[in-house]
């Protein structure tokens, strides 16, 4: 079964030989069907991706003190510690998952979690890599109560339920580091999703004046 799973790895890998890479993987279902759309992080970091329509993710980089975390539900996430790990399969079975790094095959049980809690007005760094996101878009999708993500004339916009709008504009004052925004676009374009270390959404911006009419967005990014 080992050699079986790790001849595909080997064939699906040669496309990513021009990357610079640490650590692939593929993650299967107890079938050994790869499974497209699983996100895959490192623990306690915003560093995050999907796996392709083959199961396959890349990390690059990857130390091996890190911790990888592969989402399996709401519920339960696959805990693998890096060491010297460099190419896996990893199997999702029912209550249990199987690790084959091409030497040996080691069963796991799956470590009970809480993902992020949407009746919160708060995301942390660790919630946000769990969401595997790509813009301010996609962490706002349905992350907050209250918080909604449409697309509009000019592109997407976010809106918070309970603002008191006086124009048009229905977003929220967006407040990075410090500094004021009016628009989500202009945030999306500035900050990169793996520099944020937290998001606060207040409903009542009264704080903010007449730019905090619809609720503001507070955005606080990690300090290099």
């Amino acid at each position: 079964m080992i050699k079986k799973l790790f001849l595909v790895l080997v064939i699906l890998f040669a496309a990513y030989s021009v990357m610079a890479q640490n650590l692939k993987g593929i993650v299967t279902n107890s079938r050994q069907r790869p499974l497209k759309g699983i996100s895959v992080w490192k623990k306690n970091t915003t560093e995050s991706t999907k796996t392709d329509k083959m199961g396959v993710f890349v990390f690059s980089h990857i130390l091996p003190e890190d911790t990888l975390v592969i989402g399996v539900s709401k519920r339960e996430e696959a805990i693998i510690p890096v060491k010297d790990l460099t190419e896996i399969v990893v199997k999702l079975e029912k209550r249990h998952f199987i690790l084959l790094d091409g030497k040996s095959e080691y069963k796991k049980e799956y470590q009970r979690t809480f993902r992020v809690n949407t009746s919160s007005n708060v995301l942390t760094r660790e919630q946000i890599a769990k969401l595997s996101a790509n813009s301010i878009y996609d962490i706002l999708k349905g992350s907050i109560s209250g918080v909604t993500v449409s697309d509009g004339a000019n592109g997407q916009q976010v809106s918070i339920r309970g603002g008191n709008s006086f124009d048009l504009n229905t977003e929220p004052l967006f407040v990075v580091d410090g500094t004021q925004y009016e628009s989500s676009a202009e945030v999306d374009s500035y900050i990169s999703v793996n520099d944020i270390e937290r998001i606060e959404v207040q409903k009542d911006g009264a704080a903010y004046g007449m730019k905090g009419a619809n609720g503001v967005i507070i955005i606080t990014t990690m300090k290099r």
